[in-house]
């Protein structure tokens, strides 16, 4: 009995390992790079191999291997290789054709292909969108899709109405990337790198303009025209944060200017006013730091942010430290604390006043007897 439920269970092995039975597919060919233009005529070709081994069969009898496009007229020409002689099927037609596995079930060892030509016009769409080129699968009884059994080959169909209103859209697109450009420059923000895609985009948009007919050429060209305009604006991003940087940082070092003026030029160091100023130097100087580290890690949107408050904040402590610096020069030298001899000038004051009481109270005393 034990013996008789050990053989059950390796019969059921068995036929899992024969359901699971394996396909690849060598790249096709006569399929067209880029996206595809109503009408167009393909021929292609692919072989479709089974995997062997020393148990089981090549294919799982109870299967069916389908084939399936979205072209229009098909035309199929299938030969099922065994041992490298061909079995060529009849010509099919239609978008499906299947092959049952009692055509594809063979000993294990034996070498199994099916070859393919595909013939087909990419068919007319009411929208731009992927269609199936070419499917494969491998079904089981109930028409499910086996586990990692099924190869497809997907390509974009051009509606040609949709490319000249797209066409249309990019153009203003580019007029509006154009004022964004010019808004920066006026700015004072370098845009050498970005005005290059925007030169790039436009001689796209024309070669796309210019191409008339030929729809799957102008939808490669609007393709480039927009890369080249998404791209602009992120180096157009990245360009206006680093020159908020920048000018941030300009206004740190006319701060820090003004700082070396108090405590070098005037020994104003330990002044309650210009330690205040120089406190609030290093809050800006906080602000523009983390600034770069955000625009470091390409986080424009918030570098630009912290930027642009750190050039606020660091305009107000420059305007608070220039006017410090004329109050300062506006006090006549002779009381300008900041002057050392002021108080050997007040010293000969007081001296000559000290004399000038005790010469008085002298003569005072002298006249009295």
């Amino acid at each position: 009995m034990k013996m008789r439920y050990l053989l059950l269970l390796l019969a059921c092995c068995a036929l899992c390992v024969a359901s699971a039975t394996a396909f690849t597919v060598q790249t096709p060919t006569g399929i067209p790079s880029g996206d595809l233009t109503p009408g167009t005529r393909l021929n292609i070709e692919t072989t479709v191999s089974f995997a062997t081994g020393t148990t089981g069969s090549t294919f799982p009898g109870g299967d069916t291997l389908q084939f399936y496009t979205d072209l229009e007229t098909a035309r199929w020409n299938i030969a099922i290789v065994l041992n490298s002689v061909e079995n060529p099927r009849p010509l099919e037609t239609g978008r499906t054709v299947r092959i049952s596995g009692f055509e594809l079930e063979y000993p294990s060892g034996m070498d199994l292909k099916v070859r393919v030509t595909l013939e087909g016009v990419v068919p007319t769409v009411s929208a731009t969108g992927d269609k199936a080129v070419l499917r494969i699968r491998q079904l089981d009884s109930s028409d499910n899709v086996r586990s990692g059994g099924e190869y497809i080959v997907t390509k974009t169909v051009i509606n040609p109405a949709e490319v000249q209103t797209s066409i249309i859209a990019a153009k203003a697109d580019l007029q509006t990337f154009k004022a964004e450009i010019e808004a920066a420059k006026a700015d004072g923000v370098d845009t050498t790198a970005v005005d290059a895609k925007f030169n790039s985009a436009e001689l796209s948009l024309q070669s796309a303009e210019g191409a008339g007919s030929n729809v799957g050429s102008a939808q490669s060209f609007l393709n480039t025209a927009r890369t080249a305009i998404t791209d602009g604006r992120k180096l157009l991003e990245e360009s206006v944060v680093q020159h908020a940087i920048n000018t941030a940082n300009g206004v740190l070092s006319e701060i820090d200017s003004v700082l070396d003026y108090f405590t070098t030029n005037r020994s104003m160091g330990s002044d309650s006013r210009v330690v205040l100023i120089a406190s609030k130097r290093q809050s800006v100087k906080n602000q523009i730091d983390t600034a770069k580290g955000n625009f470091d890690i390409k986080n424009y949107a918030l570098a630009e942010r912290q930027a642009n408050d750190a050039l606020r904040e660091g305009r107000s402590v420059l305007i608070e430290a220039q006017n410090l610096k004329e109050e300062v020069e506006s006090i006549p030298v002779i009381i300008d604390p900041g002057k050392p001899f002021l108080y050997v000038i007040l010293g000969v004051i007081v001296i000559i006043i000290v004399g000038f009481v005790v010469i008085k109270r002298k003569r005072s005393w002298d006249e009295l007897g």
